[in-house]
């Protein structure tokens, strides 16, 4: 009968040990990898992402305005002020705010900035096309 015991012990422990083995080796969310992506273009140009991954982590993101020719803006000149008549918002700012935000987050769904909603919106539509193609 103590055999009989040990045995059904040792067994359901191989099982639950079995389980939790395999329950480690789950994959990762997302490849380690640098990825790129951009959100939806508009009258104005677009924005862009490359997000860096390692460790199943977002690392780093690096955020982008894009003018209508493709070509990345000068950030200091949308630093909030005017510039002949118009005001641009501050992008210099808003791109590394947002950027830290998600990083500390590890999500891509932050909040809009007011005042810049079309290109903050874009950003964090790069960036969740730019983990979409991390994903395992």
């Amino acid at each position: 009968m103590k055999k009989l015991a040990g045995v059904v012990v040792l067994g359901l422990g191989m099982i639950f040990f079995t389980g939790c083995a395999k329950e480690s080796n789950i994959e990762n969310t997302y490849k380690n990898g640098v990825y790129e992506a951009n959100g939806d273009k508009w009258e104005y140009g677009s924005e862009q992402a490359i997000v860096t991954i390692e460790d199943d982590k977002i690392k780093n993101i690096d955020l982008k305005r894009l003018d209508a020719s493709g070509e990345e803006v000068d950030y200091d000149m949308w630093t909030g002020q005017e510039v002949e008549g118009k005001v641009f918002p501050n992008l210099k700012e808003y791109r590394i705010s947002m950027k830290d935000e998600m990083i500390e987050k590890q999500t891509y769904d932050v909040d809009s900035i007011a005042g810049a909603t079309v290109t903050t919106d874009n950003w964090k539509i790069a960036v969740q096309r730019a983990l979409e193609e991390a994903k395992n």
